[in-house]
């Protein structure tokens, strides 16, 4: 998961295919969980943003083929459609095998023609994703032999249809994945039959305390309200000392070379000059999501899913209003802060008291409404966190006024800023 993104070719070789209008779309990535809750890739979908919807692999091709499909994808698996066309297409023959599940939609035909490609892409390395309820139909029995995830969806399937097949596939060496557990004890069950994938929900331990903040949590609050508003110098520097690992952290950050640095700071009043109020702004609400005691590798998904969030809304903000560095930076705010709710295990509201924010981040975290609204509600769609609402996207479109086309490639240069973000995270 944490290899380069060079590690592996970039074969996007142009086919002679006959070229094909794709209606308009967007991307959308949901986390997937390992058993730690780091992330462990993305399920991608493909958002139609007029009535116009064709084959999802024709999306996804022209998107990797326009970013590259090293980029596209960053260092994290993804699970895509193997729709008609793709499955079809020689250009499936190139993906990375280490970052790419196919996976079956319920409304594939099977063919003997579509086992020969399936025999020929496995063959090439790419690996199967089924659900469970499917992999038990006679009818897709064909499909076993390439199916190397099962995902199992409580909705679909049965506490006992689950204990059963899920120990038939793990016996077979495929990998279990949990669709949406409805509580803790549904999470835990799947936890001990041997599932090490979560996608969508992930239940929290109603009888452990929430909305209890940690020390550091109390000061990172704090150092937001004094930057954000009329904190001086003085008392931003002392907030910072109350932490020792937040002095190391700041020290360490500045003396990287990218600060091209002839001389070492060891002054934290003159890291924070360096800094500026922005940027030290951003680097605190980094640190928010930042988890300590994890274990080596973790990727955070809420620090990814917020730190894209604020990305893409700062670009559509900077595309959209040019003139208005301010407008930009609050929307980058809004967007860091929009999932902070779930990291602390509180309300909104209540975290919004202890934090000054200015009243269009405070409208659209509150009500997703209100300037930022409707970026933050674009945003939420297209990088979402635990249970987050979905919309239609055209409508969504229309009231920031900008199209499809502009906004795709402010989405890819979210997703990459954020996965460099994360890796960077202390």
């Amino acid at each position: 998961m944490q290899s380069s993104l060079t590690d592996e070719p970039d074969t996007t070789e142009p086919t002679e295919e006959t070229p094909v209008i794709i209606p308009p779309y967007l991307i959308r990535r949901e986390p997937i969980f390992d058993q730690n809750r780091s992330l462990a890739g993305y399920r991608l979908r493909i958002l139609w943003t007029d009535e116009t919807e064709t084959d999802p692999g024709l999306a996804f091709v022209q998107s990797a083929r326009t970013h590259g499909v090293n980029p596209f994808l960053a260092y994290v698996p993804h699970w895509v459609d193997a729709t008609p066309f793709l499955l079809n297409n020689a250009f499936a023959a190139t993906l990375p095998r280490h970052r790419c599940y196919l996976e079956f939609p319920e409304e594939l035909e099977i063919t003997p023609e579509l086992i020969k490609s399936l025999q020929q892409l496995a063959h090439s390395g790419l690996k199967f994703s089924l659900r469970g309820d499917l992999a038990a139909q006679p009818e897709r029995h064909d499909l076993l032999p390439f199916t190397k995830i099962v995902h199992f969806d409580p909705a679909r399937s049965t506490k006992a249809e689950i204990f059963k097949q899920s120990f038939q596939h793990k016996q077979a060496g495929c990998q279990l994945l949990a669709t949406n557990p409805p509580d803790k004890a549904s999470l835990d069950n799947f936890l001990l039959l041997g599932f090490n994938l979560v996608q969508g929900h992930w239940p929290q331990d109603k009888t452990s305390a929430t909305g209890v903040l940690s020390t550091r949590q109390k000061i990172l609050l704090r150092l937001i309200t004094l930057i954000m508003g009329e904190g001086e110098a003085p008392e931003i520097q002392a907030c910072i000392q109350q932490d020792s690992e937040l002095v190391k952290t700041l020290l360490d950050m500045v003396n990287t070379p990218a600060y091209g640095l002839s001389q070492e700071v060891e002054s934290l009043n003159q890291a924070i000059m360096l800094l500026g109020r922005r940027q030290l702004q951003r680097w605190i609400q980094v640190l928010m999501y930042t988890d300590a005691g994890r274990p080596k590798g973790y990727l955070s998904p809420i620090l990814i899913q917020a730190s894209a969030r604020a990305h893409l809304m700062e670009g559509i903000s900077s595309l959209s209003h040019p003139d208005k560095a301010v407008r930009a930076d609050a929307a980058f705010t809004t967007g860091m802060l929009s999932i902070m709710d779930q990291l602390f295990g509180s309300s909104m509201a209540d975290l919004l008291g202890q934090v000054q924010v200015d009243v269009p981040v405070r409208d659209a975290l509150l009500r997703h409404e209100g300037l930022l609204g409707p970026d933050l509600r674009l945003a939420t769609l297209i990088f979402p966190s635990d249970r987050d609402p979905t919309e239609d996207p055209g409508p969504l479109l229309q009231s920031i006024g900008l199209t499809a086309q502009q906004i795709e490639p402010l989405i890819q240069a979210a997703f990459t800023w954020a996965h460099g973000i994360t890796q960077a995270a202390p």
